[in-house]
């Protein structure tokens, strides 16, 4: 699929650090001698997540890898844990720069942030409004569209059943998530006459739980249960465990049938070498993990923070990133394509513009 005249999640970043003398130019935040200090506070699982927590941290490293950067990392348990740390952080005096990753924490960093007005903040996935915290949004409602109105082509002559697999029901991100799925499906049925069912959404209840993931994806597979063609499953770390239904849906019900195989649409950062055979090795184009959303919080991360060392954070600002930018978008199909063809192709493509020029309007979720 060529996506190269689009939005498309292969972005280039070329930053080049000018020094100047001291007559004038940028002024680093700190000397060469006192590495900047960042301090990072993430819900469990934290990262390893292969979600969106690594995703940012692929953004830090990253600049770590062009200057002297200190990282404290702190995982929360819950919400109140992560308002605790970001107190403690924030008390303490010492960090440049305090982030905290993940909508579901927005309103505990509003609190802290209006508790210490002369700290700087920023928030990966949520939007704060005030003077001392910077934040980054990903209108990842738009490329959840797109991913389900391929989870209708996809189910389409098979099962004609797609399922809905999620984490939490009170992150407002999956929320988001799901609204714009749900239209996409929606809008390929109506216009193709597709007639596509979907099941029930299912949650986890948690961001790592594997075994809970792994009953549910197979339940929704099981022929004689839910029998869904494609599952949708913005489930953070707890994709390991619909790998593992996959796995056992193909050795036990699929591998004899024709034309059926346990497909699996991800989010919140590209999980789709783990549809393919060995995820080691990373080959292949017929990956069962079709797609996934992608927002491009590591390029947010590393604006934010690259910004506050050359002493221009800029406090109020929200980033809005979304398709028109090339910031979220599903993924190239890298280890996929084997799956889609010309009719798919052509389709998303006519979405991503109808979507691009207003044509249609994606849900978010909001109340």
């Amino acid at each position: 699929m060529n996506l190269s005249s689009r939005p498309n999640i292969i972005v280039s970043v070329v930053i080049v650090a000018l020094v100047f003398s001291a007559v004038g130019g940028y002024t680093f935040l700190t000397n060469q001698y006192v590495p900047p200090q960042i301090g990072v506070v993430v819900l469990e699982p934290g990262f390893g997540d292969r979600s969106m927590a690594d995703q940012v941290l692929e953004g830090l490293d990253e600049l770590a890898g062009d200057a002297v950067v200190n990282y404290t990392y702190r995982v929360a348990d819950d919400a109140d844990d992560a308002q605790f740390l970001l107190s403690q952080m924030a008390s303490a005096g010492r960090f440049d720069l305090i982030i905290a990753i993940g909508d579901a924490l927005t309103d505990r960093l509003q609190t802290v942030a209006g508790t210490y007005a002369n700290q700087r903040f920023a928030c990966i996935g949520g939007a704060i409004n005030a003077d001392n915290v910077v934040s980054a949004t990903f209108a990842q409602h738009q490329a959840a569209f797109l991913a389900g109105a391929l989870a209708a082509f996809m189910a389409d002559n098979r099962s004609g059943i797609v399922g809905i697999l999620a984490s939490r029901n009170d992150d407002p991100t999956v929320t988001g998530l799901i609204a714009g799925f749900t239209q996409g499906l929606e809008e390929a049925n109506s216009t193709f006459g597709l007639n596509i069912g979907l099941l029930p959404t299912e949650y986890v209840g948690s961001y790592n739980d594997t075994d809970e993931a792994y009953d549910l994806a197979l339940d929704m597979w099981d022929p004689s249960d839910g029998n869904a063609t494609i599952i949708f499953a913005p489930v953070r770390a707890s994709i390991i465990g619909v790998r593992s239904a996959m796995e056992y849906a193909n050795s036990t019900w699929f591998g004899t049938m024709d034309d059926r195989e346990p497909f699996v649409i991800a989010a919140e950062g590209n999980q789709d070498y783990l549809g393919l055979e060995d995820i080691d090795i990373r080959t292949g184009d017929d990956s069962w993990v079709v797609t996934s959303v992608v927002p491009r919080t590591d390029l947010a991360a590393y604006r934010i923070v690259n910004s506050t060392l050359w002493d221009e954070f800029e406090g109020g600002e929200i980033y809005r990133y979304n398709l028109t930018d090339g910031n979220v978008n599903i993924t190239d199909f890298e280890f996929s394509s084997s799956w889609l063809t010309p009719f798919i192709e052509a389709q998303l493509e006519d979405y991503i513009d109808d979507i691009l020029n207003g044509v249609i309007v994606v849900d978010d979720g909001s109340p």
